[in-house]
């Protein structure tokens, strides 16, 4: 974000201080319950959006050293992103194309020569093309030249690694023109290609994965959920930047009334502010006064979701002692603020879901956020739908 559009957002955020409500809605909207917790509306997000949305997958510097790799799942298609020992980035089916077995395990780790299949021993290079497959004279006349690995649509991207589960592998994806020129700005304003992955934490969380991003899309939990962890830092206005299918938004830092006391060209945003981005689908970003924190949800059923966290910095600690600090600061962001207090309550609200209690959610004005991703997911939802039918 340049610095000239960080002085109109605190300009902005200071003018609603004196008015809470005048940049919100004052009108309210219905979200049925149904969508939380039918396994129908799952399999429609899955295949409507999850599968060609572009999808956040691995921080660049997870998958810098040549072999490098990580590992992700999505609509239950399990992911290699690795590092070639050309430098090239790949992203591949983790399936051997002989029996389907998975060629790398856990979450990440290096791959020095071959990916080696564990079950036959059928080996794959880097590229992805076949390397070698035991006793091959036993398969006549099998053309090998059409099992190499299955590619996967991707682009590396603002420090991150983006795929199209259902995108064409031979076409570009434009992640830019997905996320608006907007967002782009923003991305590229505040240097996210440089950034550096510290820490990373995955959790399985109770819940709808609708339930998290609706946590992260309002700020007007943060005084009551908040009160033990972050309410003392911060005053009860938020901002909203509709950035359809995304959402921007803005909190303000108590120590905002001081900052402006000085000149313009001084503000620090960062320090006085904390913003939020809710990437459509599943991507969220909050920006803490140092580091960033982006989170990916990925669902793993109608009420479980799997969480991975990331913390970002700008640049590599200059001491131990910098690096505890951060350390802990993420500690305390990711046990403390998202698993007990924001992860808590979604898995609390999914076990509501079946009492009866409520067939619908009320969204009210300061909920501008929900609004605008309920709004995205029926979209893209309708859009394919309509594609089906054509």
């Amino acid at each position: 974000m340049e610095k000239q559009q960080q002085i109109s957002m605190i300009q902005r955020i200071i003018s609603a201080e004196s008015n809470s409500t005048q940049e919100l809605p004052e009108t309210f909207d219905r979200i049925s319950v149904e969508r939380y917790r039918e396994q129908s509306q799952l399999d429609l997000e899955q295949a409507a959006i999850f599968r060609r949305c572009p999808i956040i997958v691995a921080h660049a510097t997870e998958v810098s050293e040549p072999g490098s790799y990580v590992t992700e799942q999505i609509d239950g298609v399990p992911l290699i992103i690795l590092r070639d020992h050309s430098g090239q980035l790949r992203v591949f089916i983790n399936a051997c194309r002989h029996r389907g077995a998975r060629l790398l395990q856990g979450e990440s780790g290096q791959c020095k020569r071959l990916m080696v299949c564990p079950y036959h021993a059928w080996s794959f290079k880097l590229d992805g093309s076949l390397a070698a497959v035991p006793n091959k004279e036993l398969f006549g006349g099998l053309d090998f030249s059409e099992l190499d690995l299955v590619p996967i649509q991707f682009a590396e991207q603002h420090g991150f690694v983006w795929v199209v589960i259902d995108g064409d592998p031979g076409e570009v994806l434009d992640v830019n023109q997905f996320l608006g020129p907007s967002l782009t700005s923003d991305l590229e304003g505040f240097e996210f290609s440089q950034q550096l992955m510290h820490k990373k934490a995955a959790i399985h969380n109770d819940c709808n994965w609708k339930l998290v991003m609706d946590a992260f899309a309002e700020g007007y939990h943060v005084q009551t959920l908040h009160k033990d962890s972050l309410a003392r830092f911060f005053a009860s206005t938020t901002i909203y930047d509709d950035c359809y299918p995304h959402v921007r938004q803005m909190g303000a830092r108590k120590t905002l009334a001081e900052e402006v006391k000085k000149d313009p060209q001084d503000w620090n945003l960062r320090l006085n502010t904390t913003l939020f981005y809710n990437l459509f689908p599943n991507t969220i970003l909050v920006f803490h006064p140092h580091w960033i924190s982006q989170m990916s949800l990925f669902p793993d059923g109608v009420d479980k979701v799997r969480v991975v966290h990331r913390m970002l910095i700008p640049e590599a600690p200059a001491s131990d002692d910098i690096s505890r600090k951060l350390d802990t600061s993420f500690e305390h962001i990711q046990g403390q603020v998202f698993e007990k207090e924001d992860l808590a309550v979604s898995a609390d609200i999914q076990k509501t879901l079946d009492s009866g209690a409520n067939d619908q959610f009320v969204v009210g004005g300061y909920e501008q956020g929900v609004r605008i991703f309920h709004k995205a997911r029926d979209a893209w939802i309708d859009t394919y739908q309509r594609q089906l039918q054509e």
